[in-house]
């Protein structure tokens, strides 16, 4: 039996007990307060975490010590800005972040060519945390990638002409990597020396935005001859300057006024050539090398050359493996018909050569001489005129010093892997072009 102060409600199928209001004396119609029944209010909103809005990753040249970067954050629950900090650890400790502005800079000016990121390769990475005033945070990764400038100021460089502009290439013919109907199979077309003057293409040899000379060279093209197998963008030395009646090469194989000779040569040799002995002086850098193909090939390019009439008394090379920072310097001799002789100079020619810290950044400048004298070859691998490496190389039994063996200078971008991905290329960029020779009215000394 039910309680007389209980009532019976039904509720769905369920029976429910709900207490009633206390009764006054007598007939049970007292003037006691009764309860209401009252809706609770409702709970306040989860505070929210800020949110960064900015972009995750920014680009800044290097030696600037200038804000480059601004830190988008807000807080969702309020129009108040949250509280941002930039660890101090790891690559964050080389930046400073205005806490009224929520600008980021470098303590100092960042030098791409001595980077000093965790791991070496200019691209530093910073951890930044944003508090709002209910306690949430939250947690964002920068990526700062310093970028290359040219050092070019010496150079005395316009962005705005034409290469033959900024260069005296009127000893130069170009050797490039399509054929005549600009495809890229079969032999390429040479732009000769008289037609140098004003020549530009947009892809493959151009002025760039800081005024060097530009010099790409896809994996699969066009070649010298049919039994070339890589493709180049390259310049190869032509003492006529233009002159067109004055052959390529001379009769027999002998030196002519368009090539120079050895001083070890014949005297005969040396009376009928543009020059002898000689001096090529390049600043350049390579900005970009494969990084798939056959081993021995990945990630070399040849930069400069002293070339014979079948064989190349030097071939100086800059190879970046993948997973190396620096790329490495080193020059081969060939025997005259014969076998190749390798001498490392900055890292090596190995493909297994762990990172040579010595050796040259992609995008950094450095100055490269080639200076034949008689039999002997002296190459100098320098940086801001300091001499970083020099190799000597006797050439007296290689097979040079004969009648019928002309000479010619090398330079820019001889890409030698063609077993990479097809989208990829080599790309150097030259800033500094002089070539000398004993006799030769032109020379730039």
């Amino acid at each position: 039996m039910l309680s007389p102060r209980s009532s019976l409600a039904l509720f769905g199928s369920a029976l429910f007990l709900l207490p009633l209001a206390a009764c006054g004396g007598g007939s049970g119609g007292g003037s006691g307060a009764t309860s209401t029944n009252t809706i609770p209010n409702n709970p306040p909103p989860i505070s929210q975490a800020p949110v960064f809005s900015s972009a995750p990753s920014v680009s800044v040249d290097e030696n600037s010590d200038m804000a480059f970067y601004t830190v988008a954050v807000s807080d969702p629950d309020s129009a108040a800005s949250p509280m941002v900090s930039l660890s101090s650890s790891g690559d964050g400790q080389y930046f400073e972040l205005d806490g009224l502005t929520l600008t980021i800079s470098a303590q100092s000016g960042l030098d791409f060519e001595l980077p000093v990121d965790a791991d070496g390769d200019n691209v530093y990475e910073l951890s930044l945390q944003a508090s709002d005033s209910d306690g949430q945070t939250t947690s964002f990764n920068l990526a700062v990638d310093v970028s290359n400038v040219a050092d070019n100021q010496s150079f005395n460089l316009s962005p705005d002409v034409a290469p033959s502009e900024n260069f005296d290439l009127a000893d130069w013919k170009i050797d490039v990597p399509f054929n005549a109907q600009g495809g890229f199979d079969g032999i390429q077309v040479g732009v000769e020396d008289f037609e140098i003057d004003g020549y530009e293409h947009p892809v493959f040899f151009y002025t760039g935005p800081d005024g060097g000379l530009v010099m790409r060279s896809p994996v699969i093209g066009a070649t010298t001859s049919t039994g070339a197998t890589f493709t180049r963008t390259e310049l190869r030395e032509m003492l006529r300057r233009g002159n067109r009646s004055i052959r390529t090469r001379g009769s027999g194989d002998r030196p002519n006024l368009n090539n120079w000779a050895f001083s070890s040569q014949p005297q005969s040799a040396q009376d009928t050539a543009g020059g002898v002995d000689g001096r090529l002086r390049v600043s350049m850098a390579v900005n970009m090398v494969t990084t798939t193909g056959q081993n021995n090939q990945i990630g070399r390019v040849i930069i400069g050359q002293i070339h014979a009439k079948d064989d190349e008394p030097a071939r100086l090379y800059y190879r970046k493996l993948p997973g190396n920072t620096h790329g490495s310097i080193y020059v081969q001799h060939e025997i005259a018909g014969g076998d190749d002789i390798n001498f490392d100079m900055i890292g090596g020619v190995s493909s297994s050569i762990s990172n040579p810290s010595d050796g040259f950044l992609l995008g950094e400048i450095f100055t490269y001489e080639i200076i034949a004298r008689g039999n002997f070859l002296d190459i100098i691998i320098l940086q801001d005129d300091v001499v970083l490496a020099e190799q000597t190389i006797d050439m007296t039994n290689s097979g040079y010093d004969v009648d019928d063996d002309f000479m010619y200078f090398k330079a820019g971008n001889y890409h030698v892997n063609n077993t990479a991905e097809p989208e990829e290329y080599s790309e150097v960029t030259i800033y500094e072009l002089r070539n000398s020779h004993e006799g030769y009215a032109f020379s730039e000394d």
